[in-house]
């Protein structure tokens, strides 16, 4: 392969890379541009809350009844288990996140870095052990599922 086919390719991919940069950007500044809800009451917070458990108990559920790989969709279980320790006050580290994605642990990963990418996460090393992160969602994040959850009820 000559120089100038790799550098070619280089440049194509470079190009991609900031397409795809561009567009993380563009979807995290709409998350961030849209209006803030009013902060819910305590009896909405808890439908929220029971909505959202509702939801991961139903796709658990459809495994029981049809092939998992139908419905493979880690992040949004991520996001889920992220809104429901939250608003419990708990704490979630990386591997317990990626036990609630039922993915495989690189998959959890990469879905893991793409939430962050896109400014629905946030992670926090732990001071004391620094090889221990703790996940939880972003301001953006948090609103982004609540909004959700109220549009579905």
């Amino acid at each position: 392969m000559g120089t100038e086919t790799v550098a070619a390719l280089v440049g194509d991919l470079v190009g991609r890379l900031s397409a795809i940069a561009e567009e993380f950007g563009a979807r995290a500044a709409a998350l961030a541009a849209a209006s803030p809800i009013a902060e819910p009451a305590p009896d909405a917070e808890a439908a929220l809350v029971r909505r959202a458990r509702t939801l991961m108990e139903q796709r658990r559920a459809r495994a029981r009844f049809l092939p998992a790989e139908l419905f493979h969709e880690p992040a949004w279980d991520m996001l889920l288990a992220l809104f429901v320790a939250q608003a419990e006050r708990r704490t979630i580290n990386v591997k317990t996140l990626v036990s609630y994605a039922d993915a495989p642990a690189t998959t959890s990963q990469r879905w893991i870095d793409h939430l962050h990418k896109l400014g629905l996460i946030e992670r926090i090393t732990d001071v004391i052990d620094r090889r221990r992160i703790e996940v939880q969602l972003s301001e953006i994040g948090e609103d982004a599922i609540r909004r959700f959850l109220v549009a579905i009820g």
